[in-house]
């Protein structure tokens, strides 16, 4: 699972994400109506080479619009989404560093379930995701084939106009796929 996260997580060392609020990997108590994310460096503001792309639990996508990247800090770019009730929410990233023109891209995910006090904190760097953080290996396992999904995706469409959101129907099919696994049980960790 590991070499999953190296290829996913480490397309390039320049805008790749750092943290994320709802943090990666992290379970809160509602959903959010907003994804923001904190990059390595600074990002290209075109819509068309840095977006985020949000997924409901039901597979759906739910951004609204553009991302668009701050003013204040041309690290962090944010996207309002429309939330969709409790379960897992896939966040899928494209950047395009403004330093150096190189891209980056990759997915996290985060979980709504109202009964569980949250956990995680806002700023809980990308490699959380990785080794024993407490994350579900069906979690860990989605992460991986979204990445998989994007990578193949952004191999053919970087430097074509912008990238298409992957279809919802795979998604649907990869988190069937996920969910007839049976779910580990691991405790959760406050912080």
């Amino acid at each position: 699972m590991g070499l999953l996260f190296v290829v996913a997580g480490t397309v390039s060392a320049h805008a790749k994400v750092l943290s994320a609020t709802p943090a990666i990997g992290s379970t809160i108590a509602k959903a959010p109506t907003t994804v923001t994310v904190v990059c390595a460096e600074n990002i290209n503001p075109n819509p068309k080479l840095s977006n985020l792309f949000v997924y409901a639990p039901s597979g759906d996508l739910i951004s609204q619009g553009d991302a668009k990247v701050s003013l204040s800090n041309p690290k962090e770019m944010s996207i309002d989404i429309k939330a969709s009730g409790n379960g897992v929410y896939v966040v899928r990233w494209i950047t395009v560093s403004a330093d150096d023109g190189d891209p980056a891209q990759g997915a996290f995910v985060f979980t709504v379930k109202p009964t569980v006090a949250a956990t995680g904190n806002t700023n809980t760097p990308a490699s959380s995701t990785t080794g024993n953080s407490g994350m579900p290996l069906w979690a860990t396992i989605l992460i991986g084939l979204v990445a998989l999904v994007v990578g193949l995706g952004a191999g053919l469409g970087i430097g074509r106009g912008r990238a298409k959101p992957a279809a919802a129907s795979t998604l649907g099919a990869m988190r069937r796929e996920v969910a007839a696994q049976d779910e580990p049980k691991t405790p959760t960790k406050s912080s």
